[in-house]
């Protein structure tokens, strides 16, 4: 069923170009997560999810609209730089919104077949999460919105799937098109709801796209970009693989079609086709089976894994319990790649959130996608727990006065979605953290009155070989003394998932160095 705002007005129709940074994420997996609860106490029934859902929605409106690109017919007025090609907008208040999509659905399966956040913190550390598909907690259809960056009519750009299981279980899933929500913005709509679910007062979220677009350095609605600032752009450190340069001979034959010009494009003959460079296909054989593993790291793994990492700096370099981290999974992969004697390059490619990052900040609650891919790039043969130095140098290298340049670029991109700023398979690990960035707003926090918290997250992340997320355990305490009561996200410890080719995960699961640093403090 389709739901509504109950303060729908279709007298007030409303029209937003999304940010420049929405745009360029159009082709990624739509931002998707489930949240598994035991029994709730008292029992849940799916009617009121969808009354609380509804009036989530009346905080959210424009997601119960339509997801389009650029008509001048609904918004003439908009910026210039927005109504340049496939730069997507929302249009919402309308009679013909298309809502949001709600479906109830029923499992006879038991939730039991998921272990606990306690469990994964200290009996089943290295977990197969393939069962996690089995359970059927998010449909494919209905599509997106500009799932195939054409079609919108009459497609939501949100759905949400509440099952209920034969223990009494439920899970809640909630899917968004990117270019609406990263994982922070698609956290905060869930806690929100949760909230609203509890009975407590509807907050304010603001709807501002423009805020970002505002922060792009020049300007952007010129019939021209600014050569000076073109130029510091192009010398910030990005991969910039582009989809029109992609067909090549190693190209799969069912991805040719997103390599093609769009036909609105195609009659034109002066675009920079072969000025990008191509996806590189050959390290990333996409039909190879991929398996899913979540592996817990404890609290004094991770103090060990930085501990290890610092003496391998030199004494100027400060690094984070992250940064160790990511440079203890990198070299995990690369050793499972069979990579570790390889001199050429291999890359580590960091998804980064930008409201912190961008001058002046964006608000806490900034509703959108404002991320970007970075890459760590290194011989692999280097890859060593020393990375974390490098992982934390590139990270430095986007501040306020680079993204702003970048953001410049991209507002005269051609087509918004023709770059890919990463890649799969053997040479490239894609890694995204949805480590709690505000008190009391983890994943983990979630909650919907049911009596306890999630008994598991799982991000859905895309099953594609290379593809790591990092998340709070979950669990109260995986046994681990703490030296104080502060709450650091490491403190009991985090939860990795890993989507690794099936002979590279065998790899990893055995290798000893995975559990090198399980050691007491």
């Amino acid at each position: 069923m389709r739901l509504f705002p109950f303060s729908r007005n279709d007298t007030e129709r409303f029209t937003k170009a999304l940010s420049i940074l929405d745009g360029s994420v159009q082709r990624y997996s739509a931002t998707s997560a489930t949240w598994f609860f035991d029994a709730p106490q008292p029992q849940a029934t799916l009617p009121t999810l969808s009354i609380s859902l509804r009036k989530v929605l009346d905080v959210y409106p424009q997601w119960a609209g339509s997801l389009h690109m650029p008509n001048s017919k609904v918004a003439p007025d908009s910026a210039p730089h927005t109504q340049r090609f496939n730069r997507p907008q929302l249009t919402w208040g309308s009679p013909n919104d298309p809502g949001v999509e709600f479906i109830e659905a029923h499992s006879p399966l038991n939730l039991s077949l998921l272990p606990s956040p306690a469990e994964r913190a200290k009996v089943h550390r290295v977990w197969d999460a393939s069962v996690v598909a089995s359970l059927g907690t998010l449909s494919d259809t209905p599509k997106l919105a500009l799932h195939d960056q054409v079609s919108s009519e009459g497609l939501p750009c949100m759905v949400v799937q509440a099952t209920t299981f034969a223990d009494g279980g439920i899970a809640i899933a909630v899917k968004l098109a990117h270019p609406l929500a990263d994982a922070h913005t698609l956290l905060t709509f869930v806690h929100d709801w949760a909230s609203i679910h509890r009975g407590l007062p509807a907050p304010s979220r603001e709807f501002a796209p423009e805020l970002l677009d505002q922060l792009a350095e020049g300007n952007i609605d010129a019939s021209a970009p600014n050569p000076e600032i073109i130029a510091r752009s192009i010398d910030v450190p990005l991969h910039r693989f582009d989809w029109w340069a992609s067909a090549t001979p190693d190209c799969p034959p069912y991805m040719l079609p997103q390599t093609m010009i769009p036909p609105p494009l195609a009659t034109y003959s002066d675009l920079p086709v072969k000025l990008g460079r191509p996806l590189p296909w050959k390290s990333w054989d996409i039909m190879s089976p991929v398996q899913y593993y979540i592996i817990h790291f404890s609290y004094s793994e991770i103090m060990n894994i930085w501990k290890a990492a610092v003496p391998a700096l030199s004494d100027a370099a400060k690094i984070s319990k992250l940064d160790a981290l990511l440079a203890h999974i990198w070299t995990l992969i690369i050793r499972a790649r069979n990579l570790s004697l390889d001199d050429s390059v291999v890359n580590l490619d960091v998804t980064i959130g930008l409201r912190q990052r961008l001058s002046p900040r964006l608000p806490t609650h900034f509703l959108g996608s404002p991320l970007l891919n970075i890459p760590v790039s290194q011989p692999a043969s280097q890859v060593s727990i020393a990375s974390a130095a490098d992982i934390r140098t590139s990270m430095a290298l986007y501040n306020s006065s680079a993204l702003g340049a970048l953001l410049h670029e991209m507002a005269y991109e051609i087509d918004p979605s023709r770059r890919w700023n990463a890649f799969l398979g053997e040479r490239h690990t894609i890694v995204t953290s949805w480590l709690e960035t505000w008190t009391g707003m983890a994943a983990y926090d979630v909650d919907f009155g049911f009596g306890s918290k999630p008994r598991m997250v799982d991000p859905l992340m895309p099953e594609t070989d290379g593809c790591v997320q990092i998340m709070e355990s979950g669990s109260e305490s995986d046994g681990t003394p703490l030296p104080d009561t502060s709450s650091n996200w490491y403190n009991t410890g985090v939860s990795v998932s890993f989507h690794l080719r099936e002979d590279v995960m065998a790899r990893l699961l055995n290798d000893p160095w995975l559990r090198k640093h399980d050691l007491p403090n």
